[in-house]
């Protein structure tokens, strides 16, 4: 066991836990817990897994304002199947409500950083980061960071991200 997986089991392994004891709350606070601990359960892995992606897909499918229609779509779950899971998420954060471009990706010292924005229709926009060793779950963890952003815009009763 190295110093590494001792900080994860001692730090993030308790906090999933107790996300998963609080499932008695709110709709609204079930999707900001099951967000943060789907954002603190990518820190924690190598490598993004399909599992993770539709995990996300589920959570964010629980807010109704972010994803509407047919969600997600026919494109993304072909994507899905064929095990392209870059493509796949990149699909997925230009699918949603919110219109989140692409911004940029740096590779440095063995970590992708990922920027997502989002310009809404006033002045103004908002970038998004995460850092994570493997591609698809740096541009996945910015998109959870964008609709966690979104959810806690949607709770202050404001429906949309500010500038």
């Amino acid at each position: 066991m190295s110093l590494q997986d001792f900080n994860i089991r001692r730090h993030i392994l308790p906090a999933l836990r107790k996300v998963d004891a609080d499932q008695e709350l709110t709709g609204g606070e079930t999707v900001a817990q099951a967000l943060d601990a789907l954002m603190l359960r990518l820190t924690a892995v190598r490598r993004l897994r399909e599992h993770h992606v539709w995990e996300a897909v589920r959570v964010i499918a629980d807010m109704p304002d972010l994803a509407v229609g047919e969600w997600p779509s026919r494109r993304f779950r072909e994507l899905m199947a064929a095990d392209a899971l870059v493509d796949a998420v990149i699909q997925l954060t230009s699918a949603t409500e919110a219109k989140l471009c692409l911004r940029t990706l740096n590779h440095e010292f063995g970590l992708w950083t990922c920027a997502l924005r989002y310009q809404p229709l006033g002045a103004g926009r908002i970038t998004f980061k995460a850092r994570h060793a493997d591609l698809a779950a740096a541009i996945l963890g910015a998109f959870l960071r964008s609709c966690r952003c979104h959810q806690l815009a949607a709770a202050a009763g404001r429906g949309q991200l500010s500038t």
